[in-house]
């Protein structure tokens, strides 16, 4: 419920070892394994492969100031 389509969240990757970045949802879904969201940068073609589990969430942007 925290995260909708259209939010930005800065999520924790499963590589080794972990970077975090900064992506678009785009999709949201949930499988066996539960809830997840698919991700995209605001200046890539396509939505990343992977899914992104909610314990991989670390940030939510909330507001801009200019």
């Amino acid at each position: 419920e925290d995260v909708k389509i259209g939010d930005i969240v800065a999520y924790e990757t499963l590589e080794e070892p972990p970077e975090i970045v900064l992506h678009r949802v785009v999709d949201l879904g949930e499988d066996e394994e539960g809830w997840y969201a698919i991700m995209k940068g605001d200046n890539n073609a396509f939505a990343d492969y992977d899914k992104v589990r909610f314990n991989q969430v670390k940030y939510v942007l909330v507001g801009i100031l200019y």
